[in-house]
């Protein structure tokens, strides 16, 4: 209860009332919006489904058509050939309809729809890490605006404190019951948490710039002040599990990791499809012709065609499909040991996020009982001043106290919601806090 008096000291009720605000949900729904990282992702993603379609095509026969037209002036050695009156030029014109269905080519075939298969898989979960930084981005610059608001209220609730000890100080000065350098400290003092005020307002409006191109928003949107930290606020946990349990979840959940299990799988089926290309291919073709001369009106008579398998088998390639084995060999060792460090990445910053989650908790803790115990010091100290028993210096110290106390207060309360954020996007469930769009 003294925790919740004192923020409702701190920033003015006027402000819990007020009719238009941002909340994180909101901010993090508007990103997924407008953010044009959004919109990069899902191309690669379309990207590699595109490319997973063109692989799958190879099961299916190719069918070409081809026409030609062209005139022959035959030459003096080709006419003796001919008997006298043939003529020395002619017209010729043919078309043709070639079919061809490749019916087995040693599994290249396969594994390259395999690989496209993994990368498109590999695709998804990147446009997922890529959401779940996002919001981790928008998290925190959030934060930050909350943080830099609440430190704007501070300061002016200082500014409103100095002014009333100032218009007090000058009416006990007027009465004779003050001197001039009371009333001076608290001009300066008031000119000071004025200063204070100025720079703050500066970086909230910083904050809510980096906020506002986060989400999307051109130049003349101005985005509500997001919403204010109320000390009644339970919807952030204050337990959460143990970092076993985490990793068990961010195993099965983060993108990061998924998408380089499959980048892995891609990587071995890839090397699977180019060991392929030591066996035969084997193709059955058809193709339907037509020649005549003088004019292109064919006929039945004109008409040929041909029906066969094929069957292709590259012996020797001057070593180049060795080579191709052997680089595609060490790709896959690459992306198996880049997966082995990204869980070792990943488990770390669950280590850190857990750690710095449950310091957050702590510090709130014992910030909450200092802004307490700070606030019922300087109301203790603030009249006893007024009654003569204390001294400006000790007053101006209970001040600064309350304020600092304040300040962390704040920003411990802040910093728990950034460590929950964070343990989110170490695990992989950020973007479950909120609806994401529908892919195109």
């Amino acid at each position: 209860m003294k925790t919740f008096i004192s923020l409702v000291l701190l920033f003015p009720a006027s402000l819990f009332a007020q009719a238009e605000f941002l909340t994180l949900e909101k901010a993090w729904e508007m990103a997924l919006q407008e953010n044009p990282s959004e919109e990069v992702a899902r191309a690669r993603l379309n990207q590699a489904k595109a490319r997973y379609q063109q692989a799958r095509s190879r099961y299916q026969p190719t069918l070409g058509l081809s026409a030609s037209g062209y005139k022959v002036k035959y030459s003096d050695t080709a006419l003796d050939q001919y008997p006298s009156g043939t003529p020395d030029n002619a017209e010729l014109y043919d078309a043709s309809l070639q079919a061809t269905w490749l019916l087995w080519d040693s599994g290249v075939r396969k594994n390259t729809v395999a690989s496209s298969d993994y990368l498109q898989q590999a695709s998804e979960a990147s446009q997922m890490d890529s959401r779940e930084q996002l919001l981790a981005e928008v998290g925190q610059a959030f934060t930050a605006a909350q943080l830099a608001r609440a430190n704007l209220r501070i300061a002016e609730a200082d500014v409103e404190f100095q002014n009333r000890q100032l218009e007090n100080s000058i009416r006990k000065e007027q009465a004779g019951l003050d001197s001039r350098t009371d009333r001076l400290n608290f001009e300066i003092r008031k000119l000071d948490a004025e200063n204070t005020a100025v720079q703050q307002e500066a970086n909230f409006v910083s904050s809510m710039a980096a906020l506002g191109a986060l989400l999307g928003q051109p130049i003349g949107n101005q985005l509500p002040p997001p919403v204010t930290l109320k000390p009644d606020d339970d919807s952030l946990p204050t337990e959460i599990p143990d970092v076993e349990t985490l990793w068990n979840q961010a195993r099965e959940s983060l993108p990061l990791l998924r998408q380089s299990h499959f980048q892995v799988e891609a990587s071995r089926a890839n090397m699977n499809a180019l060991k392929g290309e030591y066996g035969p291919d084997l193709s059955l073709f058809g193709n339907l012709n037509a020649e005549r001369e003088s004019d292109p009106a064919f006929a039945s008579d004109d008409l040929g065609n041909a029906v066969g398998i094929q069957l292709s088998w590259d012996l020797w390639t001057g070593n180049v499909r060795k080579q191709r084995v052997i680089e595609a060999d060490y790709q896959l060792r690459e992306s198996q040991a880049t997966f082995r460090q990204q869980q070792l990445q990943a488990l770390s910053v669950i280590k850190q996020a857990h750690a710095e989650f449950l310091a957050s908790v702590a510090s709130e803790n014992l910030s909450a009982k200092t802004l307490a115990l700070s606030e019922e010091n300087r109301n203790l100290v603030e009249a006893s001043y007024q009654a003569g028993r204390e001294t400006l210096l000790r007053l101006n110290e209970a001040q600064r106290d309350f304020n600092n106390a304040g300040s962390r207060y704040v920003a411990s309360r802040l910093q728990r919601q950034l460590a929950w954020i964070r343990i989110q996007q170490a695990t992989g469930t950020l973007r479950n806090q909120v609806g994401a769009p529908e892919d195109n």
